[in-house]
């Protein structure tokens, strides 16, 4: 199996830090080297702007400890230029969105792997965890 390059959206790796399923799966086949899971700083910071939120109810250590693993298993690219984001955000409904998928295209990886409905439909190479995993683990038709 080739080793591919996931680039992974914020609720994909929010899941993944904060519950069992498919995304730990992910994180923990990312954290093995089986792929390559990238993400921008402007993701990763989103990332832990809503851990923070009271909903989660984590403390700083618990957050910064999640940070940790998170920077362990994680290639940290650049953010991508802001022509690219602008492009994107022409095309997109939820403009928030936008530098997802422009750190997707500047990242080159094969996958970006996303709950993201809108991502989901209007991205070449979006697709969710579950799918994802079929493919990565020879599961998938």
């Amino acid at each position: 199996m080739d080793k591919r390059r996931v680039f992974v959206d914020a609720n994909t790796l929010i899941s993944g830090l904060l519950f069992e399923g498919n995304e730990s799966m992910l994180l923990e086949l990312g954290s093995f080297g089986a792929v390559e899971l990238v993400m921008t700083r402007y993701v990763l910071t989103e990332v832990e702007e809503v851990l923070g939120r009271a909903e989660f109810a984590l403390s700083r250590e618990e957050i910064h400890d999640l940070m940790g693993y998170a920077h362990q298993i994680l290639v940290i690219v650049d953010d991508p230029p802001g022509d690219l984001v602008r492009e994107c955000a022409r095309k997109l409904r939820d403009k928030k969105d936008a530098p997802v998928w422009a750190g997707f295209l500047s990242s080159r990886a094969d996958y970006l792997v996303t709950g993201d409905r809108e991502l989901l439909r209007e991205v070449k190479g979006a697709i969710g965890t579950g799918e994802l995993l079929g493919l990565l683990l020879g599961t998938s038709e």
